[in-house]
């Protein structure tokens, strides 16, 4: 398994209409033990804590210390990425924590514009991300900005990427618009065409972007079969891969077998990516 995905809780401070993991309901009871014990025993080459917003996430700490203590007991060292919107102040105790024990501070800014954040986030907490952005960095932080490209921004990552060169971040990672889960819903407001989408990875793979912004740009991904291998898993302990319809469930985190969850996995994504090209019209 390359890569887990753990939404460790629902809290968050801001409104996106095409979040996607809204549609994880209530939590009935963090089974974060049981999660981080199955985590363990998979052992992904990467670990993505998202949420909702993990940092308001008052077992984050404890979760992630937990993670690397179940690698250590393999004499391994997990790779543990935050995704985090960072629209919530951060105490410098938790930045501390953070240098220490995670390898990438993965933050989601979809425009430097207050209208269009607050269009696409439902609230302005522009100025927070961007004080959090510019602080991960100053802790010495492995900072990556994330920009989901929609209709609504589609015109602003030369920005992103002069606002990251400027303050010195790792790396940009661009992302498309997939209508998953409860994105669906709003896929005429926000989902680009698929030229579009493979201009703007032309454009970054012949280095259109490379005086403005000198690191590393990853471009969006060309069709959905390239996130094979890509798992996540609910603060309820299930897990799934995202489909167009919401949820394909693999399982619970205290039933499935580890040694049949390779063929749960493939199975349920060839019935996915069998209707990917219809999902990218």
């Amino acid at each position: 398994m390359k890569n887990i995905c753990y939404e460790s809780t629902s809290k968050c401070l801001l409104a996106c209409p095409y979040c996607i993991s809204s549609d994880n309901g209530t939590l009935i009871q963090d089974n974060y033990q049981e999660i981080i014990n199955f985590i363990g025993k998979l052992r992904p080459e990467r670990i993505v804590i998202g949420g909702g917003e993990p940092l308001l996430d008052t077992l984050l700490k404890e979760k992630i210390q937990l993670i690397i203590n179940k690698y250590q007991e393999n004499n391994e060292k997990p790779y543990i990425s935050l995704s985090t919107s960072g629209a919530c102040k951060i105490s410098e105790e938790m930045w501390d924590f953070l240098k220490e024990r995670i390898q990438c501070f993965d933050i989601s800014i979809p425009s430097l514009n207050s209208n269009t954040y607050k269009l696409m986030r439902g609230k302005d907490f522009l100025e927070q991300a961007l004080i959090n952005t510019k602080k991960a960095v100053e802790h010495g932080l492995n900072v990556r900005i994330s920009i989901v490209m929609t209709k609504q921004n589609k015109n602003e990552l030369q920005d992103i990427l002069m606002f990251a060169e400027k303050i010195n971040v790792n790396s940009v990672k661009v992302g498309r618009y997939f209508p998953f889960r409860n994105a669906n819903n709003v896929r005429d407001i926000y989902e680009l065409d698929e030229t579009e989408v493979m201009q703007i990875i032309q454009d970054i793979n012949n280095g259109k972007y490379n005086d403005i912004y000198t690191k590393k740009i990853i471009p969006p991904i060309k069709t959905l079969d390239m996130m094979n291998g890509y798992l996540n898993v609910d603060f309820n302990g299930e897990l799934f891969i995202p489909t167009e319809y919401g949820k394909q469930i693999i399982g619970n985190v205290n039933e499935i077998n580890i040694t049949e969850l390779d063929n749960s996995l493939n199975e349920a994504q060839q019935k996915i990516f069998i209707k990917a090209k219809e999902i990218i019209k």
